[in-house]
Formats: C-alpha cells, sequence, structure tokens
C-alpha cells in the first residue's frame, strides 16, 4: 500500500530536495552518510522533526544492512560517496569513515512504501534500482540521477520493475528556477538551488513523457552520440524520472 503523503529522499545532501517536499505537504525519511550533513539538517529542520514530519537517518544505501565504508570529498559534499573512485574523481583525496547502511526493503518495511522515491547517491543509485525491481508494492513515482557507466542497468531496472514512462530532466537547469505558486503547495516565493533536483511526478509536464524506447533513444542520441543540438539534454548531469501507470 503506498502512502500518498509520503516521499523518500535517499542523498539528502543538504536538505534543499526535503525543503521542497515538506513545503508541498509531505512526509518525508531522508537519508544521508555523512554525519556532519546529517547534524546541519537536523538543525535546519528542528521543528519539522519534532513535529514527526521528517526523519532523518544517518546511513548508507547498500546491499545489506550492517557498516560500510564511505569516503567524504574534501570540498564537494554532494560529491562523497561509497565508492571511493566516485568521491575522488576529480583528483581530491577524500576521507574515509564507517556509517551504518540500510536498503530500500528495510525502509519500505520500516515506514511504508512512498508516492515518489528520490535517488541521488553518487554512484550507488543501481543498487536501489535493482532492489526496487524484487520489491512487489513500489512507489508510483521515482527519480534517479544517472551516470554513463550505469544508465542502462537502471533504466532496464526501471523497465523490468513496471514503469512504463520516463522523463529526462536536467539538473543544469534548475539552479534559481523560481517554483510557480501554480505548483501544489507553493504559496511563498520559493527558488530551486544548485543542489536541487527539482520538480518530480505530476508537477512534471505531462506532455513530456516518454515510453522507455522513446527515453532510451533520446538519452543515447544527444548524450553518447553527441548530438548535442538539443540544449536541454546535451549538457548537464540527467536525472531520469519514471512512473507507473497512466
Amino acid at each position: 500500500m503506498i502512502s500518498n503523503d509520503l516521499i523518500f529522499d535517499l542523498g539528502f545532501h543538504n536538505g534543499d530536495d526535503t525543503n521542497f517536499y515538506l513545503t508541498k505537504g509531505f512526509r518525508v525519511i531522508a537519508i544521508e552518510a555523512n554525519p556532519k550533513l546529517v547534524d546541519a539538517g537536523s538543525y535546519r529542520f528542528d521543528s519539522e522533526i519534532r513535529s514527526g514530519r521528517l526523519i532523518i537517518l544517518n546511513k548508507a544505501i547498500s546491499d545489506n544492512s550492517g557498516k560500510v565504508d564511505f569516503f567524504v570529498h574534501a570540498t564537494k559534499t554532494d560529491w562523497s560517496s561509497c565508492l571511493l573512485d566516485m568521491a575522488e574523481s576529480n583528483g581530491s583525496q577524500s576521507t574515509h569513515i564507517t556509517v551504518d547502511s540500510t536498503n530500500i526493503h528495510e525502509l519500505f518495511f520500516d515506514y511504508g512504501v512512498p508516492y515518489y522515491l528520490k535517488v541521488d547517491i553518487e554512484g550507488c543509485d543501481i543498487l536501489v534500482a535493482r532492489h526496487l525491481s524484487r520489491c512487489e508494492s513500489k512507489p508510483k513515482f521515482v527519480s534517479f540521477e544517472i551516470s554513463r557507466r550505469d544508465y542502462f542497468g537502471i533504466f532496464s531496472y526501471l523497465y523490468v520493475s513496471g514503469y512504463s514512462k520516463f522523463q529526462l530532466i536536467n539538473q543544469m537547469n534548475n539552479p534559481n528556477r523560481v517554483i510557480p505558486k501554480t505548483i501544489a503547495g507553493i504559496s511563498n516565493d520559493l527558488k530551486f538551488s544548485e543542489f536541487s533536483s527539482g520538480f518530480f511526478g505530476n508537477d512534471l509536464p505531462e506532455e513530456k513523457w516518454l515510453t522507455f524506447e522513446e527515453m532510451l533513444t533520446r538519452y543515447i542520441k544527444y548524450k553518447e552520440l553527441k548530438q548535442i543540438d538539443n540544449t536541454e539534454l546535451g549538457i548537464g548531469w540527467l536525472d531520469v524520472h519514471a512512473k507507473i501507470g497512466e
């Protein structure tokens, strides 16, 4: 059974996405491996945590629960990862810590199946896509940050999970984008930041939902074949959004 007022934010980071979800009236379960970011988020959202609208778990996503290695990027906290090569991809030296881990099977069991699942966990996203394919009940909407090395795996797991409509969203277009008050739950001026994943679910343009084949062709054309005449996808980092049903 899907909880229609619940969102999972896997990759909480500084909490800008969670802030958007809370503003829209959702409850949020946020996962963040970096303890310093958890501390900062707990301070930022103290009232929402005390009211029960937000739970922040200081955990990483892994195949199994237990302890895992986590590598904190020296300067870019959004590049920290359970994968050393991701955390040091620009030549920086990371700091190694050990954190507790969980997976979406445990999260669904403990907190319920969310309406929307956002996944942005720096190279480990495919673990969630694989686990999702084995879940009997799934969120209506999901989004995954995709990298070139695992994009086809994520796309494929979403397809076999029953997701039938897709959109590719360029995160580069999010910073400073004003969120119109016509978006449900928005009553005050609010802008996306450079760390925001942006719109999701029914807030995305209905006419831009694609079939699996259309989405895959679009991705390969603009990202792999470098046909970047379409600046919407040609430059930047992409999220794939998917939904089940019409």
